[in-house]
């Protein structure tokens, strides 16, 4: 049975295509795998409905026919909904399908086979773009809570500084594209078990550019690109989880089109530490008393994220009880203020004692304690 994106994203049917945008960000904030309490499987259903109804084209065939594109494989489970003889979904094929001239199958299969999808791109810039790159990046637990800056190195591919990526010795000499006529784009036709499909492409001379150069850039060969190790500053905001994803906006390689370069995604990891963990925004850790400090209360010296503190212990703490210290914690994602710091008293019970010490003891139990 086909599914109800309309459902899926929470949306009536007559739902406009900001609606549609709303919904799919406010869901996909809430369930992305990254995020604490995420959802990969619900995640992946949101994106779905989200690559249908916000594309007119798709969002169409939907209302019309039930489904488009869906299931395990580029044709769904069972492929296409075929209709009558000689049609297909509704659509008729036969040995022409110039109704199909702009219809991009690539696009279909990117999103099929793990294409999460760019909301707010269109289709032409997606393939402009560069490409997005993630490294990993392991900081203290102290770092987890305050804050930090790294600096790494990435070998990747670049826009070439000779040209600035026309690919051109002389940036103000360029020609029209002899393959597609400056169009930037071409024509393929494809013979299949289906028809003739008809499929636009990226021109492969100019890269969508339209122009080439009348002589080539003596760094980069013309192609505008070429491999660099560049140093990248990265700033790991206060309150970052661990497997957190940080983005860094144009850093990732350099479109080999002419277009904005990609992304860079660094994974957070978190090296645990051996006295404090976190939940939530608030750090946690256990301390040990003394038996004598637990019944009379004592003043003790406490190691937090931020150093060494007094802590006040009150008389009659016992084995499990938490004592808060205010504003200790990690930083809220809101930016203002931090969690706590909550400290688990676990009061130990001494293992042998002496001639001296089980007399008061036996004094406490005639005194009923």
């Amino acid at each position: 049975m086909a599914k109800d994106y309309y459902q899926v994203l929470g949306v009536p049917r007559n739902a406009t295509k900001e609606d549609i945008k709303r919904a799919y960000r406010k869901l996909a904030h809430i369930y992305h795998p990254d995020k604490a309490g995420g959802n990969e499987s619900k995640f992946k259903e949101i994106n779905e409905a989200y690559q249908t109804l916000g594309d007119d084209r798709k969002r169409s065939q939907y209302d019309q026919f039930g489904r488009v594109f869906e299931g395990a494989g580029p044709f769904g489970q069972g492929g296409f909904e075929w209709g009558r003889e000689g049609s297909f979904g509704g659509f008729n094929f036969g040995e022409d399908m110039r109704s199909f001239a702009e219809f991009d199958f690539s696009e279909v299969f990117e999103d099929v086979l793990g294409g999460m999808g760019f909301p707010g791109v269109k289709r032409g810039e997606r393939s402009r773009k560069g490409k997005d790159i993630q490294i990993d990046l392991e900081i203290p637990f102290e770092e987890m809570i305050f804050g930090g800056k790294h600096e790494v190195s990435l070998r990747k591919l670049s826009k070439c500084e000779r040209c600035g990526g026309s690919g051109a010795e002389d940036k103000s000499k360029m020609k029209l594209c002899a393959k597609c006529g400056g169009a930037g784009k071409v024509e393929k036709t494809q013979r299949t078990i289906l028809g003739i499909f008809s499929q636009i492409g990226i021109c492969p001379d100019c890269r969508g550019r339209g122009e080439t150069p009348e002589a080539l850039c003596k760094d980069c060969g013309g192609k505008g690109t070429h491999q660099t190790t560049e140093r990248i500053e990265i700033f790991v905001p206060a309150g970052v989880n661990n497997n957190e994803l940080l983005k860094v906006s144009g850093k990732g390689e350099a479109s080999l089109s002419g277009g904005v370069p990609g992304d860079l995604y660094v994974k957070i990891h978190v090296v645990p530490s051996k006295v404090h963990r976190r939940q939530g925004d608030d750090i946690v850790m256990t301390l040990t008393l003394k038996l004598s400090e637990a019944i009379l209360g004592a003043h003790v010296e406490v190691a937090t994220p931020d150093g060494k503190i007094a802590l006040k212990v009150p008389e009659g703490t016992e084995s499990g009880d938490i004592l808060k210290v205010r504003g200790k914690g990690a930083a809220h994602s809101s930016g203002y203020g931090r969690g706590d710091l909550l400290i688990e008293i676990k009061v130990a019970t001494p293992k042998k004692l002496s001639k001296k010490a089980k007399e008061l003891v036996e004094k406490l139990k005639e005194e009923g304690m």
